[in-house]
């Protein structure tokens, strides 16, 4: 994350603790977070979101500035860390003086504008606003699988596949895996060179979602980048089938009929594509290689 993201995060974290301090500085020192058994973290959880803290890449940090990255990744942790504790700090204090109202229409309400806001800003590729829309969820309700999903994703868009890889598990294993998480386990395992496994997350993604269109090109795309156009032809088929006007899909099953020599359905696909191609040089050149299989 850049400094000047870490520096804005600091000045919100500092502006809220001394805003809830000076508010309520009777009640917090009544306060003991312990006693509050619903504000118990699980280790696993607790370990996730901690380790969300330590992601500066010694890599990406030119060796003259090392000593400043150190500095740069104390500074974000202990701004994060205070930020997220003084939220749960208030919410304790709130539980404390209406006990009854945890988890009510307001809290419903703002975690969903939390990931509505959250998601927009991953779409930006803001991401340090989004993961800390994420995190912020996460402190009105710790198990929230659409928090965990939404910081997997960021993580993955940004290439950090460790951290997706064990947001992604904890869902998979506590039995909170969708198609999304098949599909981003995929991803990584393809990344980290495990075909099998890749080819298993995109068959389980899938399955649970045989009607969306983008759930069987994605296998096909992985067919085809891993030289096995053959076995590409039939998802690609399907995805054709759900969604008969798309471009995308249609030139896609073009390439792979090219691809197996299947003049046939290559020439179906073109004819297809004819009308729904706008761009009329990228058609000449599909055309230019139909031609060619034809010989």
């Amino acid at each position: 994350m850049l400094p000047w993201i870490i520096g804005g995060i600091g000045v919100v974290s500092l502006v809220l603790l001394f805003v809830i301090v000076f508010r309520h500085w009777k009640e917090i020192r009544l306060l003991d977070p312990e006693s509050i058994q619903d504000e118990q973290v699980r280790k696993k959880q607790k370990r996730i979101l901690e380790n969300r803290f330590e992601r500066v890449k010694t890599s990406t940090i030119h060796p003259m500035q090392s000593v400043l990255a150190k500095i740069v990744i104390v500074i974000k942790k202990t701004f994060h860390a205070g930020y997220i504790k003084l939220i749960r700090i208030d919410r304790l204090y709130k539980q404390a003086k209406s006990p009854f109202a945890h988890m009510g229409p307001s809290d419903e309400d703002r975690m969903k504008s939390l990931l509505d806001e959250a998601r927009s800003l991953t779409r930006d590729e803001k991401w340090g606003d989004a993961e800390r829309r994420f995190l912020e969820v996460l402190t009105i309700d710790q198990r929230s699988p659409d928090a965990y999903k939404g910081l997997a994703g960021l993580y993955l868009k940004q290439k950090m596949y460790s951290q997706a890889k064990e947001t992604y598990e904890f869902l998979r294993k506590g039995g909170n895996a969708d198609d999304v998480v098949f599909a981003g386990l995929a991803e990584i395992a393809e990344q980290e060179g495990n075909e099998k496994r890749a080819e298993e997350m995109l068959q389980k993604a899938l399955e649970i979602r045989p009607k969306l269109a983008y759930r069987h090109a994605e296998l096909a795309s992985f067919f085809l980048r891993n030289k096995r156009p053959q076995e590409a032809w039939v998802p690609i088929e399907d995805a054709v089938k759900l969604e008969p006007g798309s471009v995308k899909f249609l030139e896609q099953a073009l390439e792979i009929a090219l691809q197996i020599g299947d003049l046939a359905h290559a020439q179906k696909k073109y004819d297809a594509l004819r009308f729904l191609q706008k761009d009329r040089r990228s058609l000449q050149v599909w055309k230019d290689r139909l031609e060619a299989l034809k010989g």
